[in-house]
């Protein structure tokens, strides 16, 4: 058999060699180079921090001066205040005032002097009580204390005196609301050069206070070189308006710095200090400086190791080289490592690199006499193509399934093994028209037909994989005749459409055997309502009231042959509310309650205020099948009703003490027809349909069905519903039937069938109902035509001659010209009935019909009529 051609490896030099020093000068960069950026990222963020920390500390101290300016001005103003309020001020005893401002004088060390509004001193604290005194000259200070009645600071003065630079602060005595005296306490220059002395700043740093006036009342540095002088214009005009600050200037000494600023609230005045930025960036300088230097240092130490060990490494890895093509030749030479452990494994590796390849290439010899014995012995077809579909290997059951030899097909498109479309196909599709059969599922072949070489085709599964060798593509395709499997599908197929016309058939026989018996047996059912009526009271009352147990359970057996075909056609829609799952329950309950105590059971509702969300009606439906299952099936003990929550769902249990289920009947008890107990067939027991509806029932409504249950010991139902959070009491509550108002009205009865007439006319005339009866819709029309409207119309769906009930109503409302409210009975069951009659806005009631149930819809259409 051939084999697809393989090609040898040849190892290409790669484009970007270079020398071993060369990767490692480039490792050692690439390592450098991140580790200096990063580096130099965190040196400049820290030299900004420290930056800023400066200038945070600049302005801290300058608010800190400024508090101890606002202390010592304040401590005056309170002390002239409490001078200008003394009682012998205000008795005009200067004598004894002149002796309190001599205390106030050695206590705060500042001159007190009391002056009239003309500036003449009538007490001075330096001079003793009644030395003349002159007049002083005034102050811009006293012009603003007279004019605003508070406490003033003027700017800079010399003294009269002492010929010193003085501060003064002006406080205004006021006698009944006017202005009499002015009260001036002196701050002296060198209190506030206390404030401002070198010894509360840290080295280099200046400090200073400037009046409102932008002179310069007290410095650390060269007091006796700046104070009286005034700020240079764009200095003073950085800090004149705003209350502080920072930014960098030149500073009185003519040094590039920060200039922190900040205003005392007493006085006015401005406290600046000014720090030299080479005392903040000298640092920094510094640190990079050694950061810079340092770091080249280390990269050009780490360039040179990296040639080193190049150059130390290279000889070994040199010979690592010429003993790996010595392998390749089949030699076994030795290496010297030069003392390094790697590249001593690595020799020895390629010292044991001649036996391991020795080994594999009788490895790979066995292997490919293994794969030609499993290809040759093969049950199925397996067939190479490269990849424009020209076959390279054909095996032993290739040639028995296509009849083609060996050498026939090697080297021959794979065309001649397929039948059209693709033996047409070229031979770059062709591989594509090979994989567009049908998969039979994941990891399975696909569907096609082959063809022999006698030109006939038959059936095969086709699994195609794809591989390479070398550049090339192969694909291996492995061919099964399936002859025979196909064959037997067809027959299953064929029985699968024998079984669905089969149940179309029995659906069929249904509907018609329960349309043809709920004709005769609706007229027995009217009739024997009507009779029961009448004799009521008689002796033949009992055996009318047996008749209609009797017919109870065949229209019980007609009805749930009726739910059954409806829930299987899908023409019961479910309709989800928010319901409170007591009411139902309770309700339940009362109405079983009679039942279960005629058995002399117990019958237990166990209440609950859950709220849930199902179709009420389908629901009941559900709990209602489950309690009477319950209740015939139990002869002693009792049935307990109840509910439990569960995460967020709800479980309505049914629990009884009968009978129980074996654990293989769980299944096939909610099948149709099939009773656990009952081989008699006794009616009293159901039908076997109750469980089949259930089922139904609760798949359409999502709902699951639990069972578990032991022979001899009972059974518990569940139904899981989901729960909901309670919005308002009541909100879905079952809406309640109206309460019956009979005897009023015409009613016009539609039907071919004398019997079902007259059984009609005779239940609804003994409600107290007028009645007209008509047989076909000519009969109906001539009634209207008479004068004679009815209030509601019952109309059988089938009359004579093809016609409908559906065309009788149509044809009376277009003779009254106005709708008229109608229900329609029919002993039809196909789902279809049930969708063309509400199509038309009509009720439909289904053959037999109960009497209550046909009193309940008169009276509901009576009630749409008026």
């Amino acid at each position: 058999m051939m084999q697809p051609p393989s090609r040898g490896l040849h190892p290409q030099p790669s484009l970007r060699s270079r020398r071993l020093r060369t990767w490692l000068i480039l490792l050692v960069t690439a390592v450098a180079v991140p580790l200096v950026l990063f580096s130099g990222f965190l040196l400049v963020r820290n030299v900004n921090a420290q930056a800023e920390e400066a200038e945070r500390l600049v302005r801290d101290r300058a608010r800190l001066l400024a508090e101890d300016v606002d202390r010592e001005v304040a401590q005056l103003i309170a002390a002239a205040e409490v001078l200008a309020t003394s009682e012998s001020l205000a008795v005009g005893d200067l004598a004894t005032f002149h002796r309190r401002a001599v205390e106030v004088r050695d206590r705060l060390g500042t001159n007190v002097v009391l002056r009239n509004l003309s500036n003449l001193q009538l007490v001075n604290s330096r001079v003793p009580w009644g030395t003349p005194l002159p007049a002083n000259s005034g102050l811009i200070a006293d012009q603003r204390a007279i004019a605003t009645g508070k406490p003033q600071v003027s700017g800079l003065i010399m003294g009269g005196v002492t010929r010193t630079p003085l501060l003064i602060v002006v406080v205004p005595v006021i006698r009944e609301g006017d202005v009499r005296f002015l009260l001036s306490l002196t701050i002296t220059q060198e209190r506030l050069q206390t404030i401002v002395s070198p010894e509360r700043l840290p080295s280099g740093w200046r400090a200073a206070v400037i009046d409102e006036d932008g002179t310069v009342i007290a410095r650390s540095h060269q007091a006796e070189q700046f104070v009286g002088k005034s700020l240079p214009l764009d200095l003073w005009a950085g800090m004149r308006d705003a209350p502080e600050g920072i930014h960098r200037a030149t500073n009185l000494e003519g040094v590039s710095a920060f200039q922190a600023y900040s205003r005392s609230h007493a006085a006015g005045w401005v406290v600046a200090i000014s720090v030299p930025q080479s005392l903040i960036a000298a640092p920094a300088r510094e640190t990079l400086l050694l950061f810079t230097g340092g770091g080249l240092a280390f990269f050009l130490i780490g360039i040179a190791a990296a040639f080193w060990l190049g150059r130390r490494l290279m000889r070994p890895v040199m010979q690592l080289a010429q003993a790996a093509e010595a392998v390749g030749a089949g030699h076994l030479p030795s290496v010297d490592t030069g003392g390094i452990l790697e590249i001593d494994a690595v020799g020895k590796a390629i010292r044991n690199a001649a036996g391991l390849i020795q080994q594999r290439e009788a490895d790979l010899a066995e292997s490919e006499a293994r794969y030609r014995a499993m290809v040759e012995t093969a049950a199925d077809a397996m067939v190479v193509t490269d990849d424009a579909g020209i076959i390279q290997s054909f095996n032993p059951a290739a040639e028995r399934i296509f009849d083609h030899r060996a050498e026939e097909a090697v080297g021959r498109s794979v065309r001649i093994l397929m039948p059209e479309p693709c033996s047409s196909a070229s031979d770059i599709h062709i591989m594509t028209c090979l994989r567009t059969g049908e998969r039979r599922g994941s990891g399975a072949g696909r569907d096609l037909m082959g063809q022999r070489k006698d030109g006939t085709t038959f059936p095969i599964e086709l699994a195609i994989a794809e591989w390479t060798s070398g550049r090339r593509r192969y694909f291996s395709g492995t061919i099964r005749d399936i002859t025979e499997r196909k064959s037997a599908e067809d027959a299953l197929r064929a029985s699968k459409a024998e079984a669905d016309r089969a149940n179309v058939a029995k659906s069929k026989f249904l509907a018609a055997a329960s349309h043809d018996l709920r004709q005769p047996v609706q007229a027995m059912m009217l009739f024997q309502s009507a009779l029961e009526e009448r004799l009521d009271g008689h002796p033949a009352s009992r055996l009318l009231k047996s008749l209609g147990e009797a017919m109870g359970g065949l229209r019980m057996l007609l009805d749930s042959l009726l739910d059954v075909s409806k829930l299987d056609a899908g023409l019961i829609v479910p309709t989800p509310v928010d319901m409170q799952i007591g009411p139902l329950l309770n309700r339940l309950g009362a109405e079983y309650h009679a039942q279960a105590a005629a058995k002399g059971l117990r019958l237990r509702v166990v209440g609950n205020s859950a709220t849930i969300r199902s179709d009420p009606a389908l629901l009941e439906r559900i709990l209602r099948n489950l309690i009477e299952n319950a209740l015939r099936y139990t002869e002693r003990g009792g049935v307990l009703i109840g509910c439990r929550r569960q995460g967020g769902n709800l479980y309505i249990a049914v629990v009884d003490t009968g009978i129980g289920i074996q654990s293989d009947k769980h299944e096939e008890i909610f099948e149709e027809f099939f009773q656990v107990g009952n081989p008699e067939r006794d009616r009293n027991k159901g039908l076997g349909l109750g469980l089949a509806v259930v089922r139904r029932l609760a798949r359409l409504l999502g709902h699951r069905i639990e069972l578990r249950s032991l022979p001899g010991r009972g059974s518990a139902f569940r139904v899981e519903v989901p729960a909901v959070t309670l919005r308002s009491p009541g909100s879905d509550r079952l809406k309640s039937v109206p309460a019956m108002d009979v005897g009023h009205g015409l009613i016009l009865v539609i039907d071919d069938e004398p019997l079902v007439r007259q059984g009609l006319q005779a239940m609804l005339e003994g409600w107290g109902y007028r009645v007209l009866t008509a047989g076909s819709i000519e009969d109906a029309v001539l009634h209207v035509e008479s004068g004679e409207w009815p209030a509601a119309i019952l109309a059988d769906y089938r009359l004579r001659g093809g016609e409908t009930g559906l065309d009788a109503i149509r044809a009376v409302c277009e003779r009254l010209n106005m709708p008229v409210p109608a229900t329609v009975i029919t002993g039809d069951t196909a789902p279809e009935r049930l969708v063309e009659v509400r199509a038309g806005g009509h009720a439909l009631l289904h053959k037999p019909v109960a009497a209550n149930d046909l009193r309940n819809a008169v009276v509901e259409m009576l009630s749409v009529a008026e």
